[in-house]
């Protein structure tokens, strides 16, 4: 590679790396987080969680770069979970990188965040570490907001948190939101993994693996919200009066729940089918959330309205 193409890259994947990642300076609704369904990319070179939702540093690969995400059938529940590896390209060293974002061609080359509106109390799932000369994993979500009198996103709140030791087996994390703004109405939020957390200084260590499974917001209600269901499920019609069709991807042998916005859990059932309904005709007007369990794990959620 001659020295231009070698300074083309550098530049690129600096610009890259600092665009993405806020960990260091802590400073929808999502589909796709028990990472069960998996795409392939445009040129078919590596594969990231279906949506959308997600991007990563794998666009990489188009330009020589390792692979530093993947599915993986190591997972805390489930068929797939998702790991990230530090690995090595060419003089740098790059992080396992996942972000709730789309990987663009041009500068800031992420457009980050994703469409979201609610105030979670706690950022929750499962981890797996393996920690290379004292590298440390971090976790990271902001709900924010955009000002239109100063043109610039406002932090209404942030989860963070740092691993610095290897952990051998799935190990819940559970963290607090730090509210910085009660009165802004979030419009977005921005989720990031990593398995290197000084990953935009290039302070990685080879062979440092994240997995992750399982993610979910946690509301001051007691309503756990499933981040990236395992099952997609299609709910139809929604505002719905009388009845409302429930769809999965694959069978399910557990229950469902429905909880007003209150906390208040309305109605549980069992299910065994991949379709079923639900009578809503004597729900008071309003908003629910439908979450499905199998195994006593949330592995879908959906908002529904009841209209009368």
């Amino acid at each position: 590679m001659n020295h231009l193409a070698v300074r083309i890259k550098k530049t690129t994947l600096i610009l890259i790396l600092f665009s993405m990642i806020s960990i260091s300076h802590g400073q929808g609704q999502i589909p796709e987080g028990g990472f069960e369904n998996w795409s392939q990319s445009a040129q078919s070179t590596f594969q990231e969680p279906t949506g959308g939702w997600w991007t990563s540093l794998n666009s990489l690969k188009d330009l020589g770069g390792p692979i530093t995400v993947e599915k993986t059938s190591d997972a805390h529940s489930g068929n797939f979970a998702a790991r990230l590896e530090s690995k090595q390209w060419g003089t740098f060293i790059l992080p396992g990188l996942l972000v709730s974002g789309k990987f663009v061609n041009t500068a800031p080359f992420i457009i980050q965040g994703q469409p979201f509106t609610g105030k979670p109390a706690r950022f929750k799932g499962f981890y797996k570490y393996t920690s290379v000369n004292s590298d440390s994993a971090a976790f990271f979500a902001m709900i924010t907001s955009f000002n239109t009198v100063t043109g610039k996103r406002d932090t209404i709140a942030d989860a963070k948190l740092a691993i610095y030791n290897t952990v051998d087996v799935y190990t819940a994390f559970d963290i607090a939101f730090q509210y910085y703004n009660n009165v802004a109405i979030p419009d977005s939020i921005d989720v990031v993994f990593s398995s290197s957390a000084g990953g935009q200084d290039f302070l990685c260590e080879i062979g440092s693996t994240l997995f992750i499974d399982d993610i979910s917001l946690e509301y001051s209600n007691g309503i756990v919200e499933s981040l990236f269901s395992e099952i997609n499920a299609r709910v139809y019609p929604n505002p719905a009066s009388d009845l409302i069709y429930i769809e999965l991807d694959e069978n399910v042998n557990g229950n469902c729940k429905v909880f007003a916005m209150d906390g208040k859990m309305v109605q549980e059932f069992p299910i065994n089918d991949k379709r079923f309904s639900m009578d809503v005709r004597k729900f008071a007007k309003g908003k629910y959330i439908i979450n499905i369990f199998q195994d006593n794990i949330v592995v879908s959620s959906k908002k529904i309205e009841v209209v009368h």
